[in-house]
């Protein structure tokens, strides 16, 4: 039971880790010494398209956009002592933001990180994950301007192998909210059956035998973005667009399916409608709401 615990808390601590590794979850591994290959962990290639739609604000539109996301990520994992393990990673995510002509949103933003992760044990149902993700997170115009670091610090608690609850803070200095809570939990409440509240997803999943798993519910995409460049004025009594922090936000409705093939190689493929689609400069106190559109992703992930 012991083992059955620590695999479960395991589970839970790499699968946050991820999400802060962007996400989505979320990096080309160069040729250098950051990581050596034993200590490589798995690797994350993916690529998301979300229609074109109408934006608007107050009501009145102002033009459409669609969005097309690519991700990679690597990790590792390098045991440090006695349940402690060190989580290395690069994540690495470039968005193009297809908007016309006159919507005040950049032409792309991306993120190029590292992940350093601590994951530890306390006791046979306690664990915990301190993840900081150093990069930059911008419209890549001016990089250096766009650096930044969040911060995740979770606990898990697992009182059964079918059961782990996720308590934390995240901390993003280019967000408007700097320091959010964080709440999740995972229920197998059935052999093949399995809920997930939290971030990045919200949903059940199903799994129909040892390759195949079905899933539906919510899920995000989005992130905090430094913009250097003069995106203009937008509207009377509005700040001039320029070195201020984007917000691109969206919340999806859909299912999808997990297949694994053998040696650790598994495909994601999700689809649906966003329920959410907005683009908000707080500093500015300008936003832009995005109509209803339908979505499609596609990731490849590899364990080792």
């Amino acid at each position: 039971m012991h083992f059955l615990h620590r695999r479960t808390l395991a589970s839970a601590a790499f699968s946050i880790g991820t999400v802060l590794a962007l996400g989505s979850a979320l990096c080309a591994q160069p040729a250098s010494t950051t990581f050596r290959p034993a200590l490589v962990d798995s690797f994350s290639a993916g690529y998301t398209y979300s229609g074109s739609g109408d934006l608007s604000r107050g009501g009145v539109k102002t033009g459409e956009v669609a969005l097309s996301r690519f991700d990679f990520s690597v990790s590792g994992r390098v045991p440090v002592r006695e349940g402690l393990m060190f989580i290395p990673g690069l994540a690495y995510t470039h968005t193009t933001i297809d908007a016309s002509a006159g919507v005040p949103l950049p032409g792309s933003v991306q993120e190029l990180a590292l992940s350093l992760g601590l994951r530890g044990f306390i006791n046979r149902e306690w664990a915990y994950l301190a993840a900081l993700r150093p990069g930059f997170y911008g419209d890549f115009k001016k990089v250096g301007d766009g650096f930044n670091a969040p911060l995740l610090l979770a606990a898990f608690y697992s009182p059964s192998p079918e059961l782990t609850w996720t308590f934390g803070v995240a901390a993003n200095a280019f967000n408007d909210h700097p320091i959010l809570p964080v709440v999740g939990v995972r229920w197998k409440f059935a052999p093949d059956w399995e809920l997930d509240l939290g971030f990045p997803r919200t949903g059940v999943s199903y799994r129909m035998n040892s390759r195949l798993s079905l899933r539906t519910g919510l899920s995000f995409l989005g992130g905090n973005y430094r913009i250097t460049e003069n995106l203009g004025t937008p509207a009377p009594g509005v700040a001039r667009l320029a070195n201020t922090y984007l917000s691109l936000t969206e919340i999806r409705v859909g299912a999808g399916l997990n297949y694994n093939f053998a040696d650790g190689l598994s495909l994601d493929f999700d689809a649906g409608v966003t329920a959410s689609r907005r683009f908000d400069y707080p500093d500015r106190n300008y936003r832009l709401k995005g109509a209803s559109v339908g979505w499609a992703t596609l990731a490849l992930n590899r364990r080792f």
